[in-house]
């Protein structure tokens, strides 16, 4: 195996695109808070049903690429997040995602507090040649 030490961070693909790595925090019955990683970018987490959460982000982006949301299994259960819709793609507005947390059985459920939701993103900031 190679000792990673010696590659420096990198990312292979078209340009303009931005990778995002953060972290959301379950709170019960109320919206999911954020984690320190998060404050960089979300603007803000509000709740609109039994888990349903709606992301702003603080900038508009042109084109999502990718986009995860990954419940933690500390308690074993197999309760797990989606990303749902995404809006204001490609306009001036902020971004916006809908995390989606559920039970195993499949039924809409709030996480328990401090139970850990991670959100990787890949993004287009802009279009490049050949990009729509």
């Amino acid at each position: 195996m190679a000792n990673r030490t010696f590659y420096p961070s990198a990312a292979a693909g078209a340009p303009n695109r931005v990778y995002l790595d953060f972290e959301l925090l379950g709170a019960g019955a109320s919206a999911l808070t954020l984690g320190s990683d998060a404050a960089a970018w979300v603007a803000s987490v509000s709740r609109s049903g039994v888990g349903v959460f709606v992301v702003t982000f603080k900038d508009a982006w042109s084109k999502v690429i990718t986009k995860q949301a990954e419940l933690d299994d500390t308690l074993n259960d197999g309760a797990y997040a989606t990303v749902s819709d995404v809006t204001n793609e490609g306009t001036t507005s902020p971004l916006k995602i809908t995390i989606r947390t559920r039970s195993a059985a499949g039924a809409a459920a709030d996480p328990a507090a401090a139970r850990k939701v991670g959100v990787s993103l890949a993004l287009r900031n802009g279009a490049g040649a050949g990009q729509t």
